[in-house]
């Protein structure tokens, strides 16, 4: 199996550069995809916590107006927040990865890049059913 480069899925040059995560290390194909990876690693340490916080405070949400939010029409309203409040924190916070072995299956920028858009999937999802809910 031929390696790909952990942060922009490319292939490996013949003497790669080596990004030190945590207790091991990962290659990339260049000193710009060093340094990104370097900067993606700082930023999934300072932001994971709150990215997890806010999709589990979206699901409350969500499960607390689908369980116990009544009869009316509008009782899914905190429901779709919380698909919202979700949504948004994938797109500010893409760092969903618990293991940095996931990135030799799909790439960080490939990751970044999923991660954005279902965060974007689910905030216009959220905003059409509140929409469409109010009408």
């Amino acid at each position: 199996m031929e390696e790909k480069c952990v942060y922009c899925g490319g292939d490996l040059p013949k003497k790669p550069t080596k990004v030190k995560v945590r207790t091991r290390s990962f290659e990339v194909c260049c000193a710009d995809c060093a340094a990104k990876t370097e900067q993606y690693i700082k930023l999934d340490k300072r932001f994971k916590t709150a990215l997890y916080l806010l999709v589990f405070l979206g699901g409350i949400g969500f499960v607390i107006s689908a369980f116990f939010g009544g009869d009316s029409p509008l009782r899914m309203i905190g429901a779709y927040a919380g698909q919202l409040v979700a949504g948004l924190a994938f797109i500010a916070f893409p760092y969903p990865v618990t293991s940095f072995e996931s990135f030799h299956a799909m790439s960080i920028r490939g990751v970044t890049r999923l991660t954005r858009i279902i965060g974007l999937v689910l905030s216009v999802s959220a905003v059409v059913l509140v929409v469409l809910t109010l009408r």
